[in-house]
């Protein structure tokens, strides 16, 4: 009960108001905690020749719940296709977003999915084939 509570004030912190069917045609599914976003869970990206970073993973829901009140939960599997101009904000310091965030090119994601495997969670902008930003997000 008190798990639901936290996720609840989560919610409302961070301006969510429940699913709705714009949410749900979003991916957000019965269960999911805020306001729905697209989220992945990338294992890996490689950068073509075109400039364009091709990244691989599944799709990630954030949940209400569990041991540490809420998690991403991975789902399909999920390649999306960032531009060649598309920004990438990351932490400065792997597993530590006290630290703050920097943006870098997506040609640079390969390098920092490396360095960072513990919560490679990003919110996605943009369709699959035409990402425009990927930001990674924190385990709440």
């Amino acid at each position: 009960m008190q798990k639901l509570a936290v996720c609840a004030t989560l919610a409302v912190a961070i301006g969510g108001a429940g699913l709705t069917a714009a949410s749900a045609a979003n991916g957000a599914t019965a269960g999911s905690c805020g306001p729905a976003h697209r989220y992945i869970d990338a294992r890996s990206a490689t950068v073509e020749p075109d400039d364009v970073t091709v990244v691989r993973g599944r799709s990630a829901t954030l949940r209400c719940g569990g041991d540490d009140d809420s998690s991403y939960v991975p789902g399909a599997k999920l390649t999306l296709t960032l531009t060649s101009a598309a920004t990438v904000t990351v932490w400065k310091m792997p597993e530590n977003p006290a630290a703050g965030t920097r943006t870098v090119p997506a040609t640079k994601l390969p390098t920092w999915l490396h360095k960072n495997r513990a919560e490679p969670i990003y919110k996605i902008t943009g369709s699959n084939g035409h990402v425009t930003k990927l930001v990674e997000e924190w385990h709440p």
